[in-house]
């Protein structure tokens, strides 16, 4: 019996951008394994397989595999199976947000005007790496290029990466893994997040790169989850001047062609960081049936 399922373009207003995401909108009974067979099957940063909800505050859950594991959050798979609830008539075109269940967490995502807006977590710093050099040498630049003005830091919002501001968008773009060593530099951190505030975009504010090479992304184009973070981290470390944490813009993706625009929304009181938003538009390109 066939499987139906759908690919959805997100952080993109046009196809072939952004990040794609396979979604199952009605899975059936799947065990584990099969859930992460058919992820590797679609060979995609992640898929995801909507279920009816454990928690009554919630309209859907939502499991999410990449090819290597399940994990609990990433935010192109909210937004893009928030879209596709949307568009298949599973929420009505008169409701204007979502809340969806995602390893034990709600989710509230909301329409507007073209864009959808999730809520994240609000943010988590963690350990500050100092050993420059080998985060160079597992990038491949020289340890000049990382900018020391600011921490290389693991940062979260419900999905850890490890961050490193490089002082241009010349290393950025040519920097390569060194696996062995970047396996040792992220230690129980599943990705590294590489960015700068040279752009390519004049609308934009930072040019970044997100890795996760050992659960099965070896490049993503477009990270929702990691975007919360890193606007928690601009605004925290005040890593650009002037910064408006309400319309910070992260571009991504263009070194895999696949550009995608990330809209965040730091919000604060007194100060202190007391919400985040991630959003950006999306775009169904393909349907099809999996046979199981």
């Amino acid at each position: 019996m066939g499987q139906k399922f759908y690919q959805v373009d997100v952080f993109t207003d046009r196809k072939f951008g952004g990040n794609p995401l396979a979604v199952f909108p009605e899975p059936g009974a799947l065990n584990d394994v099969t859930h992460l067979q058919i992820a590797r099957e679609m060979n995609l940063s992640e898929t995801t397989f909507v279920y009816p909800p454990s928690n009554p505050k919630a309209d859907f859950r939502i499991r999410i595999f990449t090819p290597g594991k399940e994990i609990p959050f990433a935010g192109h798979p909210t937004l893009g199976t928030a879209h596709l609830l949307w568009e298949l008539g599973k929420i009505p075109s008169t409701t204007d947000s979502v809340v969806l269940e995602m390893g034990g967490d709600l989710i509230k995502v909301s329409k507007k005007q073209k864009n959808l807006f999730m809520e994240q977590p609000l943010p988590s710093f963690g350990d500050m790496v100092k050993t420059v050099n080998r985060v160079a040498e597992a990038l491949a630049i020289d340890p000049g290029e990382i900018d020391s003005c600011f921490p290389i830091q693991v940062v979260s919002t419900g999905f850890p990466a490890l961050y490193v501001p490089l002082t241009n968008l010349k290393a950025l773009r040519r920097m390569e893994l060194n696996l062995t060593v970047l396996k040792e530099v992220l230690g129980s951190v599943d990705m590294i997040y590489v960015f700068t505030r040279e752009t390519l975009e004049p609308g934009a504010t930072v040019h970044s790169r997100a890795f996760a090479p050992f659960i099965g992304i070896p490049e993503d184009p477009a990270t929702g989850s990691a975007a919360g973070a890193l606007g928690a981290y601009l605004v925290h470390h005040k890593f650009v001047d002037k910064l408006d944490p309400s319309t910070i813009v992260i571009e991504q993706g263009f070194e895999m062609g696949r550009p995608s625009t990330i809209q965040v929304n730091v919000g604060q009181t007194g100060g202190k960081i007391n919400s985040i938003q991630v959003g950006g538009q999306a775009i169904t390109v393909l349907e099809g049936s999996l046979r199981i």
